[in-house]
């Protein structure tokens, strides 16, 4: 080959092979912006026909939003969720473990003392905010979460500390539910933890801190690990 041809075609055998080296190509059906823009936060394997979920943090420090990333046969996908959940962040997440219902709850973002529950009945394609809960202090952390048969759940919070004067008492509040989330009871206090009613939901399969961001390579891990080829 004439030294003149040599050049232009080593230069395209070298881009040829770029996307082998270098940075991690991403081929889960996600742009690059939308995974590097998104935190994640609780995350769950594919199982049968249900899809695998990922529950993300998406935003900066002034703003942020719930999201989920599901899986689908062709890749995965983005499901914004309804706009009353904007500035909260995922504090739950619980998938059913005979059906295909999905639990998540998220806490408003500021002082932090709203819950919002949320919930799909396709395991993760579509969401629909069930209610809200006003909890007894800002402090307060879930404990438990629980949903039994019909529309009955449960929800355990727990108050280790609270610096103000009019405080209420440490230790653990229990609020009851028949409608699905849509109201709840008053709050029971308990200075013991309440034993734990029947629970149908399942922990994710991972946890995060919700603050650590993955780049384009943890993401692609990630995707892979949750949903295994074939």
């Amino acid at each position: 080959m004439a030294p003149s041809r040599l050049v232009p075609a080593l230069a395209v055998a070298w881009m040829a092979l770029l996307p082998l080296s270098g940075t991690a190509q991403d081929d889960s059906g996600l742009p690059p912006e939308t995974l590097a823009q998104s935190t994640p936060v609780y995350a769950f394997q594919s199982q049968g026909n249900r899809p695998a979920l990922v529950f993300t943090r998406s935003g900066n420090a002034q703003e942020s939003d719930p999201r989920v990333f599901v899986s689908s046969r062709d890749g995965w996908r983005l499901v914004q969720l309804p706009e009353e959940l904007h500035n909260s962040i995922w504090v739950y997440a619980g998938r059913g473990v005979s059906d295909a219902g999905v639990w998540g709850i998220t806490q408003t973002g500021g002082t932090g003392t709203g819950l919002h529950f949320v919930f799909s009945a396709n395991g993760g394609r579509n969401w629909r905010v069930r209610g809200f809960l006003q909890k007894i202090a800002p402090n307060a952390a879930i404990e438990l979460f629980t949903v039994n048969e019909g529309d009955r759940a449960s929800l355990i919070l727990r108050l280790d500390e609270d610096p103000r004067p009019d405080a209420p008492r440490l230790g653990y509040y229990l609020y009851l539910t028949k409608n699905g989330g849509k109201t709840w009871s008053e709050a029971i206090y308990s200075q013991g933890k309440p034993l734990p009613p029947p629970d149908l939901l399942a922990h994710p399969d991972r946890t995060f801190d919700g603050k650590q961001a993955l780049d384009l390579a943890g993401w692609q891990r990630l995707l892979a690990d949750l949903q295994p080829a074939g």
